[in-house]
């Protein structure tokens, strides 16, 4: 069933699919980046092709390398691929797409979900971006870290406890077959990335940093995972997980009440759209500590995508 599929990627939830209705006249640009293995262009526009209110789209597809795409994208202020251009918006799907539709310079429209691949970047020999040292430091100083502090490989994945995908990807078993065959090579933290159409995500990313600060790093991680497994992330629930991993209510309570991480949430929130273009959850960085290479992986993906990535890192 395609309801799921918007899902699949993680980034979007609650996109809403409707049947009988056809765009006409709309044209959609995909624009891609053969360079870019981990983009899944291709199955993007696979999924958007089957979105019944698209059904009377034409679809085009463009790759970076082809003549005046550089110079388009630069003019119209695009900033990472893939993008998918609609020559109008008006698309009668009650709002739920629109709103990720974004107006650019030349009057068409930039559909603002799944791009991670900034064409321009600079790049090591091996394909990979360099991470700004201040940039992995403060990630580090304010982040719950997992597993071996010195490990080579640094995973840090941008996520939201109301995000049904991000569930999935959690109780999927692939985080801990990569951690598993990895050992002590990786390390991994978490950071917030409350979407705003997730009227609990602020406020779990809150209490979570609220059991950290009581509890420290593996209590801040025992509580993500049952929210993950039992699909849950309202305040009640997740004050009474607490204290069943024995935080203090009281101190719990207060903590909360108090707004006092609000503004870290954002922090990292902000940091992981200006330094890595996260538009969605979950949100994927793999980082080569030595050497300071990365990538990005956005979505909930396999164990072998991961795993890939992560050979090559520690070439």
């Amino acid at each position: 069933m395609f309801i799921m599929k918007w899902e699949d990627k993680g980034i979007i939830g609650g996109i809403k699919t409707w049947e009988n209705i056809s765009t006409k006249w709309l044209e959609i640009s995909v624009i891609g980046d053969k360079r870019c293995a981990n983009c899944s262009t291709t199955e993007i526009l696979a999924q958007l092709k089957q979105v019944p209110f698209l059904s009377g789209a034409i679809f085009t597809e463009k790759d970076f390398s082809d003549n005046g795409i550089s110079d388009y994208i630069k003019a119209n202020n695009i900033k990472a691929l893939p993008a998918f251009v609609f020559s109008h918006n008006n698309i009668n799907d009650d709002g739920s797409m629109k709103k990720f539709l974004s107006e650019l310079p030349d009057k068409t429209y930039s559909l603002q979900i799944w791009a991670s691949f900034d064409p321009f970047a600079k790049r090591t020999e091996k394909g990979f971006l360099i991470i700004d040292s201040k940039v992995l430091e403060a990630i580090k100083a304010d982040s719950y870290l997992k597993w071996n502090k010195d490990a080579d490989i640094t995973w840090v994945e941008y996520s939201d406890l109301e995000c049904p995908f991000c569930a999935k990807f959690h109780n999927s078993g692939t985080i801990e077959e990569v951690m598993t065959k990895y050992g002590n090579k990786i390390n991994k933290i978490f950071n917030h990335f409350p979407l705003d159409f997730h009227k609990n995500a602020q406020t779990w990313a809150e209490i979570l940093e609220c059991v950290g600060e009581l509890s420290w790093s593996d209590t801040f991680y025992a509580l993500a995972k049952e929210s993950y497994s039992k699909e849950n992330s309202t305040q009640t629930f997740l004050i009474d997980e607490a204290v069943k991993l024995k935080v203090d209510k009281t101190k719990l309570t207060t903590c909360l009440e108090s707004h006092k991480y609000a503004e870290k949430v954002k922090n990292q929130m902000t940091r992981g759209s200006q330094s890595f273009w996260i538009n969605g959850t979950p949100g994927n960085i793999l980082i080569n500590n030595k050497t300071g290479e990365y990538e990005i992986l956005s979505g909930a993906l396999p164990t072998q995508m991961f795993a890939d990535v992560i050979d090559k890192l520690l070439k």
